[in-house]
């Protein structure tokens, strides 16, 4: 009687895991088909759902963190090389998910990051035909001109990326809507690449339209 026991406690137990990992990674895949719409995004992102127990927390309804990664997101001629955003307590139907049709997820908020690598950014200026290369350090930004290297100044404002330089040197970027949740709230420059510190709004993500 007690190797049965033992037996069926063993059992119950990895059922509980694999039943843990396969419906985590149905939601996973459900919810990052709904954010690819509506983050307004080109390809599905990479989507992690943490909550403990998880298949408490998602019959229940509501789980803890989730955070998502895509690369190559694009804004007219400026493309981010990665965007990495973190949601808090999200509240969701279960039976959307897993019928894979989920239409609306709500959330407490968040925070994230957006990278612009210095390559990204010289080919957004040569596409918009302005003759200047930009090289980004910790220090800040030096243009490269026609008439020779000078100090620069990279910035957001309300969602739009500005590049500016003596001599009239100015170039606006609009950033990616990401949905029009997504807040662009500042702004750190390193060697080759700035990062781009991001909020999220607390309320509902909803399909566009």
């Amino acid at each position: 009687m007690r190797k049965f026991l033992i037996f069926l406690t063993v059992t119950l137990l990895v059922l509980a895991v694999v039943g843990d990992f396969v419906v985590k990674a149905a939601a996973e895949k459900a919810v990052a088909t709904e954010l690819t719409s509506t983050l307004e995004l080109a390809e599905n992102p990479e989507v992690d759902i943490e909550s403990f127990p998880f298949l408490v927390a998602f019959f229940r309804g509501r789980l803890d963190t989730m955070t998502i990664e895509s690369s190559d997101v694009e804004a007219g001629a400026l493309t981010l090389d990665e965007v990495t955003l973190t949601l808090d307590d999200m509240e969701f139907e279960p039976g959307d998910v897993i019928s894979g049709d989920v239409d609306r997820i709500t959330i407490d908020g968040g925070t994230g990051e957006g990278i612009l690598t210095q390559r990204a950014l010289n080919r957004a200026l040569r596409d918009e035909g302005v003759p200047v290369t930009a090289r980004l350090t910790s220090g800040g930004v030096s243009l490269e001109t026609e008439a020779g290297s000078v100090e620069g100044d990279l910035a957001m404002d309300d969602g739009v990326l500005v590049i500016t330089g003596p001599g009239g040197i100015s170039v606006d970027f609009q950033l990616p809507s990401l949905g029009g949740r997504v807040t662009f709230d500042d702004l750190t420059i390193e060697e080759g690449r700035a990062i781009l510190t991001l909020g999220v709004a607390a309320g509902e993500l909803r399909r566009p339209g």
